[in-house]
C-alpha cells in the first residue's frame, strides 16, 4: 500500500483538516451530515487527498473550511481570533480522517461513504485514546466489507441469483474453493485460468469482474490495542 502523499506533509494535513472540520461544525453550524456531503464533493478535498501543499499545509484549517463552504454556495462566517487549547471531538474527527485517507490512499468520498462524520464523532469515545492506526484499520475494514457486497465473486454470484452450491454445480469449481474466494482467504487472481473462466461463464461476466483485492494497511498490528465500539 502506497501512502497518498509524502509523510513530511502528514502532521500539517491532519491539523489542517481537524481545524477545518471543527470550524465548519462548531463555528459555521453545519450538521455532520451536511458537512459529510460537502466534503465528499469538494474540489479542495480532491486536492487535499493528493497532498497538494497549498491545501494541506499552505493555509489554516478555518481558511480551508471557508473556501469549501463558499464553493458549496454558502456564506462562511468569520474566523475566530483564537482557538482553545483543548481539541474537540470535531477536531479529532478531521484529524483521524486525514490520517485514514493518507494511510489508505482512498478518496475522502469513499471513506465518508462508510464512515460519515456523525459516525466518526460518535466514535470519539473510546477511539480518541487509541492510535490513529487503530481508527484507520476500523474504517478500512468497514470499506472492505462494503466493497465485498458490491465487487468480486460474492457480489457477482448474488447478482446472478445463485447460491454457492448452485455456482459449484454450474461451474465445476469446488464449493470450498468458492467459499474461500468469497472470504478473501484465497486470491482468485491466483486461480487457474480454467477455474476463473468457468466461474465467469457461469455468472455471465468477465473474469475482471470477479477479481477484487481488499485494501490492506501497512503497520505493526501488534502495537494496536483491541478496542470495542
Amino acid at each position: 500500500m502506497t501512502n497518498a502523499y509524502s509523510e513530511m506533509y502528514l502532521e500539517d494535513a491532519m491539523r489542517t483538516l481537524g481545524e477545518a472540520v471543527d470550524f465548519a461544525l462548531c463555528d459555521q453550524g453545519l450538521t455532520p451530515a451536511e458537512l459529510t456531503a460537502i466534503l465528499s464533493n469538494a474540489l479542495e478535498m480532491k486536492q487535499f487527498e493528493r497532498g497538494m501543499p497549498c491545501v494541506v499545509c499552505g493555509m489554516a484549517g478555518d481558511e480551508l473550511a471557508r473556501d469549501i463552504i463558499a464553493h458549496a454556495g454558502l456564506t462562511p462566517v468569520k474566523c475566530r481570533e483564537t482557538y482553545p487549547f483543548d481539541r474537540s471531538p470535531q477536531y479529532w474527527a478531521g484529524w483521524v480522517l486525514a490520517y485514514a485517507q493518507w494511510m489508505s490512499s482512498l478518496g475522502f468520498n469513499e471513506l465518508l461513504e462508510v464512515a460519515p462524520l456523525d459516525w466518526i464523532i460518535g466514535s470519539y469515545h473510546p477511539l480518541h485514546e487509541a492510535s490513529e492506526d487503530k481508527f484507520a484499520q476500523i474504517v478500512i475494514d468497514k470499506w472492505n466489507d462494503a466493497q465485498a457486497d458490491k465487487k468480486g465473486l460474492k457480489a457477482a454470484r448474488k447478482a446472478a441469483g445463485l447460491t454457492q452450491k448452485q455456482l459449484t454445480a454450474q461451474s465445476g469449481v469446488k464449493l470450498r474453493a468458492i467459499q474461500l474466494y468469497e472470504q478473501n482467504q484465497l486470491d482468485l487472481r491466483r486461480a487457474s485460468v480454467s477455474s476463473a473462466l468457468a466461474l465467469a461463464n457461469a455468472l455471465n461476466c468477465a473474469i475482471e469482474d470477479l477479481v477484487w483485492k481488499p485494501v490492506a494497511l501497512e503497520y505493526d498490528s501488534r502495537a494496536i490495542p483491541s478496542i470495542e465500539l
